[in-house]
């Protein structure tokens, strides 16, 4: 035991941290990529299989793509919510002065609640223009 108590002083534990985010950053791309292209080439193994069996392949399915101001309000919602968690908790454990740092996330999450909001009306005026556009002859 004499030997992990070494490897685990406050140090070492302080500089794998980074390391670890890092390595588990590019693990995750990695695989992401990998998954993605086993995907791809198990759809195109099935085609070819329906091909060769004289049945007409289905056109490829497509993803519908997600509003740009969804994937907005939620990072501003979760940024919000940890930047008022740092401000509350680093106020109640070193003072007010240390809790301006958590105003940075949380304006930051403010921000992306705005330009979802904003986001969102441009997306509503484009849709109801091409609704507009499409009922007149």
């Amino acid at each position: 035991m004499p030997f992990f108590s070494s490897l685990l002083e406050p140090d070492t534990i302080a500089l794998s941290i980074p390391i670890l985010a890092v390595c588990g950053g590019v693990l995750i791309a990695i695989t992401a990529i990998i998954v993605g292209g086993r995907k791809k080439e198990q759809e195109h193994r099935e085609r070819l299989i329906a091909m060769e069996k004289g049945i007409m392949p289905p056109p490829p399915a497509q993803e519908i793509e997600r509003p740009k101001y969804s994937s907005r309000r939620a990072n501003g919602l979760v940024m919000t919510g940890i930047g008022l968690a740092l401000t509350i908790a680093m106020s109640v454990a070193n003072g007010i002065e240390a809790g301006i740092w958590g105003l940075i996330p949380l304006f930051i999450g403010i921000g992306l609640l705005v330009a979802g909001s904003i986001d969102k009306r441009e997306f509503d005026e484009k849709a109801r223009a091409e609704r507009n556009k499409a009922t007149q002859p």
